[in-house]
């Protein structure tokens, strides 16, 4: 399941605007050690099963992940506008990315999901996209 983290990472990173793509590990270190944005995130966000065969020991799951844009911009922190002005197009690219891509053997193409909302605080925003796939283990 945690084998696309990075093939997904390297997928993300072709975005010449992003300063870097980071893995999960990273993500809690955004604040504290103050990372250069924009930059993404890629987030293992859990898995469900979709079908069971006892009598095989195999299951189809589904597994989401999360990518997640993060931009900083001192320019109106209270309301803002700039950091959501300059995560626009990151977006539209960010979203098409998975979309566009082919996974590894044994996986279905991603598809898109509801994410949780973003984040707005200080001047940076966490804007999530959520991304799925299913294959059996």
């Amino acid at each position: 399941m945690l084998e696309l983290e990075q093939p997904l990472i390297a997928e993300i990173a072709k975005i010449p605007e992003l300063v870097k793509v980071y893995g999960m590990a990273d993500f809690e270190d955004l604040t504290k050690a103050g990372k250069p944005t924009p930059c993404a995130f890629v987030i293992y966000d859990g898995y469900r099963v979709i079908e069971a065969h006892r009598q095989r020991r195999q299951a189809r799951v589904e597994t989401r992940w999360l990518v997640v844009l993060a931009v900083k911009s001192a320019a109106r922190a209270a309301d803002g506008g700039a950091a959501r002005l300059a995560a626009a197009p990151l977006l539209a690219k960010i979203l098409r990315a998975p979309l566009d891509w082919t996974p590894p053997a044994g996986y279905t193409p991603l598809t898109l999901e509801t994410p949780p909302p973003p984040i707005f605080e200080a001047g940076s925003l966490l804007f999530p996209l959520a991304f799925a796939t299913q294959h059996v283990v």
